[in-house]
């Protein structure tokens, strides 16, 4: 792996498998303001949707990443898609879904913050 695929792949990791009950001003840093999504089934979901879904997830949930590819749209913007299945705290019996986010660096706050992720369900 590379360190430009390292750097992303801790990104992910990181919204995926940080307590942020404990810690929810770290949402400020890693997702952007105009962040958006559209979920593995379909539906459009807000910021806010999102925020709290991640402060009340499973905290013993973790996801195994693979088949990650990183393109750099811009220098200051990349695109990372994946495959991440769930793994703890019981293994998903589903196949997974493809991930697609786009990351863009604010260099303002000088780190980089989600702007946009996509879940495909894969049959």
């Amino acid at each position: 792996m590379s360190n430009l695929q390292r750097e992303m792949c801790e990104l992910e990791e990181k919204l995926l498998h940080t307590d942020f009950s404990k810690h929810p001003e770290l949402l400020e840093h890693l997702l952007a303001a105009e962040f958006t999504e559209i979920n593995a089934s379909g539906l459009t979901g807000s910021r806010a949707a999102v925020c709290q879904w991640l402060l009340q997830k499973d905290k013993a949930a973790r996801w195994r990443l693979s088949e990650l590819v990183v393109t750099e749209l811009q220098p200051l913007m990349r695109l990372v898609n994946y495959h991440a299945s769930q793994i703890a705290p019981v293994p998903s019996a589903s196949k997974g879904a493809l991930h697609s986010s786009i990351w863009n660096f604010n260099q303002q706050r000088q780190c980089w913050q989600l702007r946009f992720h996509q879940a495909t369900k894969v049959l």
